[in-house]
């Protein structure tokens, strides 16, 4: 199987090793294929393509950045000491004047603060080729680097180069996407590899007191519960987790005898389990994972170790994996900051989500094409307590009813032909304790509003080709510009899971009932778009606005801010009533007045905002030269023999829209389309327009 790479680069050869080691330590050849290269090494020996580049310090960033492959991804690796090598400092005096010495002061703060956190009791001077320390000081620490230890030092103490912290580890594995198994495997090497530092210190662990303070300092900052016991069963660690755990606090229990100390239970759980197996048990009506480990020092047996926590902790470590891994992009950019208006009705509206916000019940939003629906949900989003968490949108009308089902739910591997190895993590999934954003949900087909009731119900997805049920949390934001009243009524959508959608309904008001917003919107649009498009602002004369505000804009905020980039295009440094896409024609909304010329107007401006005209355009003139009806096959064809690639899927929904606007009639079965009288009108006009 092919393994992804992961490559290694540094200044020195000594660090680049120390970086290679470690990942045999940890069992990582397992998983990636490794690289590593100094710096000095990239101009003959390049980065390999579709490579993580993981870079032992930022400070190398500038001269690496000649050589990295187009569009690599790269980490700047977070180091600490590598404990397995400092015996020797440690059997210094404790409070000792020493010298810390790497290639920098900035690294020497950070390396002695890395070593105080862990309870070394040594009275450290940052090495600084321009400063000045102690002449008194007879020894100097460096981490891999005593090249630039000043000669005048004799004795040197090389506790080797720093290594990759866990959280680094994380990262990389969280990039390629790996399953919280393989975290939690991870977490176990490394944690044994912080506890085995005994390995080399033999029996100094219980003659040295620094040591002991050392490896306690160590112990309590490892996340899980830790115990050590050793071969005549006494209690000889402990960490504060531990003792939380098993309610021992300020109890003297060190040096006893663990099945004295310990409660019984607990003890026999212990006592009973397998070595080297990660255990599920319970215990206080609590779910623990156990791991039971034998300390074995140059070949004889010190006792056991014992690591274990709570399953409740182990699903949020996963969860804030998953999160990581998979929240790319799915993040709520909107906040209410951002929703324009001043008029009573929109103040009305954002006064009751800012309240709905907090709840986590269910949100309908309803309202016209183009009024902010989305916007309006990322800012319910981001005013929630879930505002941490995963946004994930689905567009139910942009995509077919076969690949939404697997979108919404993901799929097993080997669903289906063609299915991705490994199977693939569904949008409810990916939004576990975040937000789902179901948008047009009018449009979703009755097999998507059942799967859909029983999320709502059971708050549990199964996916497709799947066996087992999978819990999810998420709040869900539903919008749709359709009567879904009517709908239920014509029986085209279920009255069931209306009634689940519709628990705090939300109506947006189209922009001609907030006409006093337009021109704070126009404001707004003018500056955003004109910093987009590195242009001078532009004004609107009066003549011009007044037009503006008496147009009904049937395509609401998002024809507005389309007609101001149209402008922002066209305009110099002022816009008159001849610069307006409506060519200074008034129109008053007045549904049974529209004419056939105005109707077309608007849909060639709604097509306009989803830049679909080329396509539609073309798909018409082909239907027109037809002469008859023609299949989805026949468009496609002729499309590509023009040049221009489209998928089916596409085609699909473009027929929709046309099919929804009168412009065509879509026969049953193979029966074909058709171009309408309307859709003849309207391909004139494309052609006048243009």
């Amino acid at each position: 199987m092919h393994k992804n790479t992961i490559t290694f680069i540094s200044k020195l050869n000594d660090t680049l090793q120390s970086f290679v080691n470690q990942c045999y330590e940890l069992g990582v050849p397992e998983d990636f294929h490794i690289e590593g290269r100094t710096v000095s090494q990239l101009s003959y020996h390049p980065i390999p393509e579709h490579s993580l580049i993981v870079l032992s310090s930022s400070n190398i960033l500038p001269a690496v950045q000649p050589y990295l492959p187009q569009e690599a991804d790269v980490i700047i690796a977070n180091r600490t000491i590598n404990f397995m090598h400092i015996r020797k400092m440690l059997e210094l005096p404790r409070g000792m004047k020493v010298l810390l010495v790497t290639d920098g002061k900035k690294r020497a703060i950070e390396t002695i603060a890395l070593l105080k956190d862990s309870g070394v009791d040594l009275q450290f001077y940052p090495y600084d080729p321009e400063g000045t320390y102690p002449e008194d000081i007879e020894v100097a620490i460096t981490s891999g680097e005593a090249m630039h230890v000043p000669p005048h030092i004799d004795r040197v103490i090389d506790i080797g180069a720093r290594v990759i912290d866990l959280s680094t580890w994380i990262e990389m594995y969280a990039h390629f996407d790996y399953e919280s198994k393989d975290l939690r495997k991870l977490t176990a090497r490394y944690v044994q590899s912080i506890v085995y530092i005994t390995n080399d210190l033999s029996n100094e662990i219980q003659k040295a007191n620094v040591l002991s303070k050392q490896l306690e300092a160590i112990v309590d900052r490892i996340e899980d519960a830790v115990i050590a016991i050793d071969e005549k069963d006494y209690l000889r660690n402990m960490n504060h987790k531990a003792l939380e755990i098993l309610h021992l606090q300020g109890r003297k229990i060190m040096d006893q005898r663990a099945e004295s100390c310990l409660p019984l239970q607990f003890y026999q759980i212990i006592c009973k389990m397998p070595f080297d197996n990660e255990e599920v048990m319970n215990w206080e009506n609590q779910t623990f994972f156990f791991r039971k480990t034998n300390i074995r020092i140059e070949g004889n047996h010190f006792g056991y170790l014992v690591l274990f926590r709570r399953a409740s902790e182990i699903n949020k470590l996963e969860h804030d994996y998953r999160r990581k891994l998979l929240t790319k992009g799915l993040v709520a950019k909107y906040t209410f900051d951002h929703l324009t208006g001043t008029s009573s009705s929109f103040k009305k509206i954002l006064a009751i989500a800012k309240k709905i916000a907090k709840s986590n019940s269910t949100i309908l939003l309803l309202g016209e094409s183009g009024t902010g629906k989305e916007l309006l949900a990322q800012a319910i989003h981001n005013e929630s307590a879930r505002r941490w968490e995963p946004f994930v949108g689905a567009n139910f009308a942009a995509i077919s009813e076969t690949l939404l089902e697997s979108e919404l739910f993901g799929y097993e591997e080997g669903a289906f032909t063609g299915a991705r190895k490994g199977g693939h993590v569904g949008l409810f999934e990916r939004a576990h304790n975040g937000t789902v954003f179901l948008d047009e949900i009018g449009d979703a087909s009755g097999i998507i509003q059942n799967r859909l009731l029983r999320v709502l119900q059971e708050r549990e997805i199964m996916k497709v080709g799947g066996n087992r049920v999978i819990p999810i949390d998420i709040r869900v934001i539903a919008a749709t510009n359709r009567n879904l009243e009517q709908m239920v009524r014509d029986g085209e959508f279920r009255t069931d899971l209306f009634y689940r959608l519709n628990v705090l309904p939300l109506f947006i008001p189209p922009l001609r009932d907030r006409k006093e917003d337009i021109v704070l919107l126009i404001s707004r649009f003018i500056k955003k778009i004109c910093h987009e498009l590195k242009r001078p602002l532009f004004t609107i004369s009066r003549e011009a606005q007044q037009q503006m505000l008496d147009y009904h804009w049937p395509g609401n905020i998002r024809e507005l801010e389309n007609a101001i980039e149209y402008l922002a295009h066209i305009a110099e440094d002022v816009v008159y009533p001849e610069h307006l896409f409506f060519k200074g024609k008034v129109y008053e909304y007045k549904e049974a007045e529209h004419t056939k010329r105005h109707e077309l107007e608007i849909i060639y401006q709604s097509y306009g905002s989803k830049g679909f005209i080329d396509e539609i355009k073309l798909i018409l003139t082909i239907l027109k030269e037809a002469n008859d009806a023609v299949g989805r096959n026949f468009i496609v064809r002729q499309m590509q023999a023009l040049g221009y690639h489209i998928t089916e899927q596409q085609l699909r929904y473009r027929l929709k829209i046309l099919k929804q606007d009168h412009l065509l009639n879509v026969g049953r079965g193979r029966q074909g389309s058709a171009l309408t009288k309307k859709g003849m009108d309207f391909l004139q006009l494309i052609l006048k327009l243009q």
